[in-house]
């Protein structure tokens, strides 16, 4: 690493002699990034006189910059407008595959992977980026092809390794999933999608410490990583510490707005904290992404319930059950009703049904932890 900042000093001297050299600016640009400095790199570029900005090889490495630093758009239209001026390699291709894949048009995607392997043929690269559209659109048939075509090019490449991982667990073979990633991670220590897939196994088998270890490891690295901000923001709120929850819930959206279950941890987060307008705000966003979702709908009629609102939670609560009759918010929200109703003994039979069903840990009287939860989640934090 010290060599890699050693040569970005001396390209930085060289650059302030010679301002308008292209050349030199995608050395210094390239010598950055080796050196992880994603942030100087784009800095390097934003001051380059405007006709360097416009030298091609520049453009490319602006978007590769907007790549890394979470500004995909950018990065579509950058890579979109220089390949309409002709600039046509292979590069130019996958990463606006990969652009689009980051806004989610998994279309424009396959679309633009089809006519990559048109005019250079299939590649690791290529096979990769295709396999993570399949895994955005669930299909985890074509994500496996995909990989397996990857490795005829690469047959020790870590991310196949890692997606093969992912893929497995996404698809419910969480066992296999946990094993692949755990493998990958023995030669591939910091391999992105292994240490997901090994986090998230590890927090669904109530093993914190261990997952605590695997997200602590890729954040570290990957620190807008979204699946992996909301699967530490479960953690800590298991491990009660609902404020840190909260911060990495509210990343994890900003990450991955698209996400619902993200925004339903991020709920309950917000609930448990007291603010219940936030956590309405959130059961509101997850309700506008799909209507078609149990515990948005729960969500909302837990809210309701909250707030006094009896008829519109109890009509929340049906829309809820009809989705899914064991959805755990809806049940609780139906619990809030019935106690508010004075039917208390039928209240906590509810709820004790529900902590069953959910694995929890309630060392007290049900009528307690009910009185408790509730106290909790109507009281604003200090």
């Amino acid at each position: 690493m010290t060599e890699a900042i050693e040569r970005v000093a001396k390209l930085q001297s060289f650059l302030a002699s010679d301002p308008g050299n292209p050349m030199l600016a995608c050395d210094l640009v390239d010598a950055q990034f080796s050196a992880t400095d994603y942030r100087g790199a784009d800095a390097t570029i934003a001051a380059l006189p405007p006709e360097t900005q416009a030298a091609a090889g520049v453009r490319f490495r602006r978007a590769r910059c907007a790549l890394v630093l979470g500004r995909y758009d950018e990065a579509v239209d950058v890579l979109s407008a220089l390949i309409q001026d002709g600039h046509d390699n292979v590069a130019l291709w996958h990463d606006l595959a990969f652009a689009q894949l980051c806004v989610r048009k998994t279309a424009d995607a396959a679309q633009t992977l089809n006519d990559a392997e048109k005019r250079f043929g299939m590649d690791s690269g290529l096979a990769i980026v295709g396999a993570r559209v399949a895994l955005m659109d669930s299909d985890y048939e074509l994500a496996t092809a995909m990989l397996q075509r990857a490795m005829e090019f690469a047959p020790e490449h870590s991310t196949v390794e890692g997606l093969l991982s992912l893929t497995l667990l996404d698809s419910g073979k969480t066992d296999e999933g946990y094993a692949a990633a755990k493998a990958c991670l023995a030669r591939y220590p910091d391999q992105h999608e292994a240490l997901l897939v090994a986090g998230t196994a590890a927090l669904w088998e109530r093993d914190l410490n261990q997952a605590d270890k695997y997200f602590q490891r890729v954040l570290g690295r990957h620190p807008n990583s979204g699946r992996a901000l909301s699967g530490y923001g479960q953690l800590l709120m298991l491990r009660n510490d609902l404020p840190a929850a909260r911060d990495q819930l509210l990343h994890a959206v900003v990450t991955m707005p698209d996400h619902i279950g993200t925004w339903h941890a991020l709920a309950w987060a917000q609930l448990l904290l007291g603010d219940i307008d936030a956590a309405a705000g959130s059961y509101q966003q997850a309700y506008d992404l799909d209507r078609n979702f149990a515990d948005s709908h729960g969500g909302l009629a837990l809210i309701h319930a909250l707030r006094g609102e009896t008829d519109a939670a109890e009509q929340a609560v049906k829309r809820a059950l009809r989705l899914s009759p064991q959805c755990a918010t809806a049940l609780y929200a139906k619990s809030l009703l019935l106690s508010d109703a004075g039917q208390s003994d039928e209240a906590n039979a509810l709820l004790a049904t529900l902590v069953a069903q959910n694995d929890m840990p309630v060392a007290m009287d049900i009528a307690d932890f009910a009185r408790g939860l509730r106290a909790r989640i109507t009281t604003k934090a200090v």
